[in-house]
């Protein structure tokens, strides 16, 4: 009996690292582009890292999320003649489709088609919302529809421009998510449960971007950037503070960081903001600390590592300084690309499909490796997972072994 429950304990202990590694959600599982993951490949072959699979996709910039055995993704195919965007569900040892589950007639655009949020994966469910404005929550394990509604319809808001490319977090029981207009409110409370409205507040019209969770003064706070302002609210749907932001398309997320600095950057000709959080007689006060060109995200969040802010300024891979926002290194010629943090190294994916290497340090552009991973538009973040490094492009998604 005791070896039985040691046994027990070991696999237990096991899983658990094993989901800890899991990208549950946008940007990873404290949505700041960053893995936990360590002892992955420090140097790569000549022809990059082992290649253990390639499917075809079809279009859309919906980012790859992971969870206990499982891969989530949405995009755009013909589903009974009409082109439909949909959420599905891949084996990670093989890519092969486990189902499939339709949203919404395709949005199409001049730049690009199909879905634009990224899956989030909470307790047994997938939630998801297509680039019109459907948002559903589906079982994980076959994809039958809990429940669904439009945004559009239920919050009198319209499609954004680009379509609906926020991803929502969830807190406890509720999934908190952008979904204004100018006629509508910017941000909502759901209840996880049933998809009703809980809380909804602020009329300005919302933006591209996700909200982002941090810890402050022993409590969570939630940061968004809506229609010429960044605001704060808890999960109750009470407005803790805000303060004005350039008017202009925001879609990279903010960047907490500890103990009390909020990074925000926008495309041209926004740039990039540093405040520091003050308390002051009960009351919250943002001090801006610095303000660049040097760092305008577009599409793409930057990446935060010791000290440094690592992101594309618009087409040009950019290295800057928390301390002072000064420009340490600049590579060109990557396009509007995107990263992500592991292991002290940076995970760049072009957007033309080019995979690089980079070692994350101030002092230089340090390329360790490269590899042509795809082909054609590449404007979705990479996805680590257990080891394995997910990419997707409008055409195709493959998988790479970087543990070795």
């Amino acid at each position: 009996m005791n070896k039985l429950r040691l046994l027990m304990t070991l696999l237990l202990m096991v899983q658990g690292a094993l989901f800890a590694a899991d990208w549950p959600q946008f940007r990873g599982v404290n949505r700041d582009g960053v893995s936990s993951e360590t002892d992955l490949l420090n140097a790569w072959p000549e022809n990059g890292p082992k290649e253990l699979w390639r499917v075809p996709l079809g279009p859309g910039y919906s980012a790859v999320s992971s969870s206990k055995g499982k891969l989530y993704t949405m995009y755009g195919t013909e589903v009974e003649g009409k082109a439909t965007e949909v959420a599905a569900c891949f084996d990670p040892k093989n890519g092969q489709q486990i189902w499939q589950t339709a949203l919404s007639e395709q949005y199409d655009t001049e730049f690009g088609n199909g879905p634009r949020s990224t899956p989030i994966i909470h307790n047994g469910t997938v939630i998801v919302l297509s680039a019109r404005g459907d948002l559903a929550m589906l079982s994980a394990d076959k994809g039958e529809v809990i429940w669904k509604k439009n945004l559009p319809e239920t919050f009198g808001c319209q499609i954004p421009r680009w379509g609906f490319a926020t991803t929502g977090i969830v807190d406890g029981d509720l999934l908190l998510i952008q979904t204004g207009g100018p006629e509508g409110k910017a941000m909502a409370g759901l209840k996880l449960d049933d998809g009703s409205t809980a809380w909804s507040f602020d009329n300005s019209m919302a933006l591209y971007n996700s909200p982002l969770a941090f810890d402050w003064k022993g409590k969570t706070h939630y940061v968004s950037v809506v229609w010429e302002r960044i605001v704060c609210f808890d999960r109750e749907g009470n407005e803790v503070w805000d303060t004005p932001w350039p008017k202009g398309e925001t879609h990279a997320m903010p960047i907490f960081i500890p103990p009390n600095k909020l990074y925000v950057s926008g495309a041209q000709p926004i740039g990039a903001k540093l405040f520091e959080l003050q308390e002051k007689d009960g009351s919250v006060e943002l001090q801006e600390k610095w303000a660049v060109k040097s760092l305008r995200n577009h599409f793409s969040s930057s990446v935060y590592h010791e000290g440094y802010l690592y992101g594309f300024d618009n087409a040009t891979l950019k290295c800057i300084s928390v301390e002072d926002g000064s420009l340490k290194w600049s590579k060109r010629r990557l396009g509007k690309g995107s990263l992500i943090f592991a292991d002290n190294m940076l995970y760049v994916l072009s957007d033309q499909g080019k995979l690089l290497f980079i070692e994350a340090t101030p002092e230089a552009y340090r390329e360790k490796g490269a590899v042509q991973a795809l082909k054609g538009r590449c404007w979705t973040m990479p996805t680590l997972s257990q080891g394995k490094l997910y990419l997707r492009s409008h055409d195709e998604m493959v998988c790479y072994d970087v543990k070795g």
